[in-house]
């Protein structure tokens, strides 16, 4: 699973290839991912990639380009009979503590309920048995019995000490219920050293060492925060201003008990997180909000446009809050209520327009008035809407924004949460001996995990000391470019001079490069309006002369001059109507010149929604590959980063129109030489969290190319919400395999299936639903076709961190761990296979759920850390194996055609299935890596 971004968009802050791609999934043409040690870093120091400033140019074509001489040196090929090592040993430090349970058995326990009084009022309030229980749970902790157990929130308790089972008398409103606690299953402690253990021991410690740590805590998620301030966030008291309600910052442990080698362990990381002031003001989170948007000061006489309302209703749905009324309808003061309310949005109206029938009268009565004469509250901000605080909406409840408070401690809304504010921004995560001495800090602290009250009631207690482990370091694989003279080239990368194994292919090109003869540019920057002239229009001219020299230098033969160009403007995406005009007058202007266009580019002034329209405009209905990018981030004056940016341009150009970029040679993916193999990759994208009804998106991407193992089809599937499992994943594969044969005419001998986003619960679902999927589909495509399998599941969604033992730095890309952190019996490893360019580098935890075969553990790790060097936006290596990297990006651009579609009255039937159905791309395109 997966709600990051991936776009093909260039940003603000360049185009440096490589390195954008570790914050975040999205394509960053608008956002400006990229590595300096991409093509043309160095190349660019000469000279200007075909710009203004020096740069060389030969208008002849690609063999004509000249070769700056200042490049002196070319990486130079590798004696083939050298074997690399199995990798360098180095000690490292985990972020594992050991756990110790004085008690030896555990109980488990059932609550089940009966009503007394079931005519009671509170018979129709929703959950009234989960809150039923939930209070059971405080009987029980209270005197007079006083008794410490762990509650999982699904009527299941967990204790070390047996438990009276009852009846207990419980009340949820006016009703009553009797409640027993029924014991379900008494375990020794003992079964901790079976492996695996068994799974209901590990979730009832887990619940337990849950519950000790987050004594006083704020929960949110998995993550527990202690109510104690970070020093110097504090807002000054006497200022109703916007910069008087900053975000309080709050420091947590997220913790997690595992099961390894060693015993149970509590693997504990550090969080940082901004929360609204306990109390505050709404109307002051308001202002600052409006402030961050777009500068505005808000005062009582200023009106909100659109965006703006937008902006705040995003941001403030879904907070608590309370009533802050001075005086109660009798007229008696009575403080502030304590009862909470959940924001539901804004109204449609203004606070001044809202009425009201009154309910002795009928007649209307205006809502202003009403708190005037009711509460002597006069409501100064009446340009303002107001909160809704009702989901039913024949029964509103709208309140005036300044008679609200915050309601306890809450998540600050996300974007940018320090922007406009006299704090320093809190972007990046911390340094990684920050994070080292956090995690050591708390992990000792009174209120830290287990420690306190809660260790005490429950008798358990934490190591202090993070796990000293061995790792070893796998070298980087040999990987095929082609010569400057375009002769096959053997790239090895020496890790004394490259430790973090990016390369450049300064003087090399592409492995292969595609042939870009039609091409055309709809610029949507070109025309700008009169309300807004600071939208930046492309330098169109210098553009294309930019462009189709990087992309010659590169080995990808670009024609000279586009084929299609015109000028458009921004307003165009936001008309889907007029945008598939546009598009569609491109596709034919070409067609009438007996032409096909291979790729569109379109040149933005902004990061605007209508981008996913376009995509699915141009990949599912008129067959058009296309190229956005920023005109801010192509225009930039410096030329060395225009010339990166040029470079992560070309090689997404290369991959979507069916080249390479680069290749390993075969002996870089052990057990597959001389064999027909394919990788396969799956992951599932959900919507968000309050999304019930929309489908969950699911991708299988496969490679084509062998041995290269380049080259991906994307197969993209919806499927009923928040299902995990990949209910066609066979159909998906046999389609896959289906393409593969008509490419190479032989079907794949050899299968390894990447897996992404699923839990470790998840993992007998993989094996007896999507394995089993896949095998019966095998045997059904052919009689005796029977390729071997090997399963292997891919988590990021982890806890563990890895620190060098001896040095202030990240591990370097490579960094292997498999003993002593892992679990045998799991057959897993953690790789840390990229270089973290902020923070602490998070390690990928890879899982072997089946394997016909016979990797050796070092043989398997190379495999998985090879294939990280084959993503196409990097000259490095990544976080993520290939394989699952691409599905990742094939199911975010499934749901932007899948948002786009939901617009569309023609699939309005299609959308209301509540089982799956193909998005289907275009016929031309279904074999392409649109995605990229």
């Amino acid at each position: 699973m997966a709600y990051r971004n991936g776009r093909d968009r260039g940003g603000r802050g360049g185009g440096r290839v490589g390195l954008g791609e570790e914050r975040g999934h999205r394509e960053r043409h608008f956002r400006g991912g990229g590595s300096r040690n991409q093509g043309g870093y160095q190349h660019a120091r000469g000279r200007n990639g075909g710009g203004e400033n020096g740069g060389r140019y030969n208008r002849q074509g690609p063999n004509a380009l000249e070769t700056d001489k200042r490049n002196k040196t070319e990486d130079p090929p590798v004696d083939p009979k050298i074997s690399p090592s199995e990798g360098v040993e180095v000690k490292l430090l985990v972020n594992h503590f050991t756990v110790k349970f004085e008690e030896s058995t555990m109980f488990h326990y059932d609550i089940k309920l009966d009503q007394d009084s079931p005519g009671a009022s509170g018979t129709g309030l929703p959950n009234a048995d989960n809150f039923a229980k939930a209070e059971l749970v405080k009987v029980l902790q209270r005197p007079p019995h006083s008794l410490t157990v762990a509650y999982n929130g699904m009527g299941r308790l967990f204790t070390f000490a047996e438990l009276p089972e009852g009846p207990f008398t419980v009340k949820v409103g006016s009703r009553a219920y009797s409640a027993f606690a029924k014991l379900e299953n008494k375990v020794s402690l003992s079964e901790l050293s079976e492996r695996p253990v068994p799974e209901y021991l590990s979730q009832g410690l887990d619940c337990i060492v849950r519950e000790a740590s987050s004594l006083g805590k704020i929960i949110v998620g998995q993550t527990f925060y202690s109510p104690e301030e970070v020093p110097g966030n504090e807002a000054d008291p006497n200022t109703d201003q916007p910069s008087a309600v900053p975000p309080v910052a709050l420091r947590g442990t997220k913790q997690t008990l595992k099961h390894t080698n060693q015993g149970p362990i509590l693997c504990v990381d550090y969080s940082f997180m901004d929360f609204c002031k306990m109390g505050g003001s709404v109307r002051s989170l308001v202002k600052h909000l409006v402030k961050r948007l777009d500068g505005t000061i808000l005062d009582i006489h200023t009106t909100l446009g659109e965006k703006q309302l937008v902006h705040l209703e995003r941001h403030l749905k879904g907070l608590y809050v309370t009533l802050n009324y001075q005086k109660s309808p009798e007229g008696k003061s009575d403080g502030t209520t304590a009862r909470k309310y959940k924001v539901h949005g804004l109204t449609k109206q203004l606070a001044h327009q809202i009425t009201f029938p009154d309910f002795k009268s009928g007649d209307q009565r205006k809502l202003l008035e009403y708190y005037r004469q009711q509460y002597g509250k006069v409501i100064e901000y009446k340009m303002l809407p107001c909160l809704s605080l009702s989901k039913n909406s024949n029964r509103p409840n709208s309140v005036p924004i300044e008679l609200c408070s915050l309601h306890e401690w809450q998540r600050y809304p996300k974007e940018s949460s320090r922007e406009n504010s006299n704090q320093q921004p809190n972007n990046r995560p911390p340094k990684l001996s920050e994070r080292k001495k956090e995690i050591l800090r708390m992990v000792k602290d009174v209120d830290g995990p287990c420690r306190g009250l809660g260790g005490e009631q429950f008798k358990i207690s934490l190591g202090e000391q993070m796990t000293e482990v061995m790792g070893r370091i796998l070298p980087p694989p040999m990987l095929k470019l082609r010569g400057f003279n375009g002769n096959s080239y053997r790239l090895s990368i020496d890790r004394q001079r490259q430790p973090k194994c990016q390369w450049n292919i300064t003087r090399k090109k592409v492995a292969d490069g595609i042939n870009l003869q039609y091409w055309g540019i709809l610029d949507f920057s070109a025309r700008r309006s009169l309300s807004r002239r600071w939208e930046e229009a492309l330098h169109r001219r210098r553009f294309v002369r930019d462009i189709f020299f990087k992309c010659n230098e590169l080995g990808i033969r670009m024609a000279e001059k586009p084929c299609y160009d015109e000028e458009s403007k921004m307003s165009v995406l936001s008309d889907a109507g007029e945008l598939y005009k546009v598009l569609s007058a491109a596709k034919l202007s070409v067609e009438e010149n007996k032409q096909k266009l291979q790729l569109l580019f379109c040149p933005m002034s902004e990061q605007h929604p209508g981008y996913k329209t376009l995509k699915q405009i141009c990949e599912t209905k008129l067959g058009i590959q296309t190229q956005c990018l920023l005109s801010e981030a192509a225009n930039k004056d410096n030329v060395r980063d225009r010339d990166q940016y040029m470079s992560n341009l070309a090689l997404k150009i290369n991959s979507k129109l069916g080249g390479s970029n680069v290749q390993l040679l075969s002996d870089g993916l052990p057990k597959m030489a001389g064999s027909h193999f394919m990788f396969i990759g799956a992951d599932v994208n959900h919507p968000s969290p309050n999304d019930n009804l929309s489908h969950s998106i699911a991708a299988v991407v496969a490679s084509m190319d062998c041995p290269g193992a380049s080259k991906y089809v994307p197969r993209i599937r919806a499927q009923k919400n928040r299902c995990e499992e990949i209910v066609e994943l066979g159909q998906m594969c046999k389609e896959l395999i289906q393409v593969y044969e008509k490419k190479n005419g032989v079907k794949p001998q050899k299968i390894i299936y990447f897996r992404d986003g699923v839990s470790d619960n998840q993992f007998e679902m993989v094996l007896k639903q999507e394995l089993k999927q896949l095998e019966n589909m095998l045997k059904a495509l052919k009689e005796g076709y029977s390729p071997t399998i090997t399963a292997i599941v891919a988590k990021k969604r982890h806890h563990t961190r890895l620190f060098p033992k001896d040095e202030d730095r990240n591990v370097l890309p490579g960094t292997v761990v498999d003993t002593d952190v892992v679990n045998t019996a799991d057959q897993d490893f953690f790789l840390c296979s990229h270089d973290g360019l902020h923070g602490t580098s998070r390690p990928t935890h890879y899982h072997r759920l089946k394997d016909d075969h016979g990797f050796e553990p070092v043989d398997l790790q190379k495999l998985v850390y090879n294939m990280c060097f084959l993503f196409a936006r990097c000259t490095k290596p990544v976080s993520l194996t290939t394989p699952v990297k691409y599905a990742d990006l094939a199911a975010y651009r499934g749901r932007d055609y899948y948002d786009i579609m939901k617009t569309e009255s023609q699939h309005s039937e299609l959308l209301k299935k509540t089982g799956g159905f193909p998005i289907l791309l275009h016929v031309d395109l279904e074999d392409r890596m649109v995605f990229i």
